[in-house]
């Protein structure tokens, strides 16, 4: 007889409808692109979004957001 080990996922790892693994929404990613893309600092980000700085800069890299922040800023030039 051989044991098998299953290991479970915890809570703060799934992934639930409309919410990512660190908690963010599919609106605020949406806002934190918009902002990054006038220019918003991520300090000033965070303070908008009442989050840590550092996790603004995480989540960018995280969810790879770096080319849908420019492709807003390229929006923004046509305007």
């Amino acid at each position: 007889m051989s044991i098998v080990f299953k290991p479970k996922i915890g809570d703060h790892l799934r992934k639930s409808a409309g919410l990512h693994v660190d908690g963010f929404s599919k609106q605020e990613i949406a806002q934190v692109i918009q902002l990054r893309a006038i220019g918003t600092t991520y300090k000033e980000c965070s303070s908008i979004l009442a989050r840590p700085r550092g996790s603004i800069g995480s989540m960018i890299n995280y969810y790879d957001l770096h080319e849908d922040i420019n492709e807003a800023k390229k929006l923004l030039e046509k305007v």
